[in-house]
């Protein structure tokens, strides 16, 4: 999913490791920082970011047993 590929860039170029957490809700944020800014190709990737933000939230808060499917 997107998040590994954004951990793996930062991991490579700037030598940090964030939590896929971390990630997830930062994905939620910026999509929603998208879509306030309305434009079609903004509101494209704002949902892209939601869903894939949500859906890397809920599989992080499924690995730790906080959410049975």
């Amino acid at each position: 999913m997107a998040e590994q590929k954004a951990e793996e860039l930062l991991k490579k170029y700037l030598g940090i490791s964030v939590p896929r957490l971390v990630i997830a809700i930062l994905m939620i944020i910026f999509g929603v920082i998208i879509i306030v800014w309305p434009d079609l190709v903004a509101i494209l990737i704002g949902i892209y970011l939601l869903i894939s933000g949500i859906l890397a939230l809920i599989d992080e808060l499924r690995k730790r047993g906080a959410v049975k499917v």
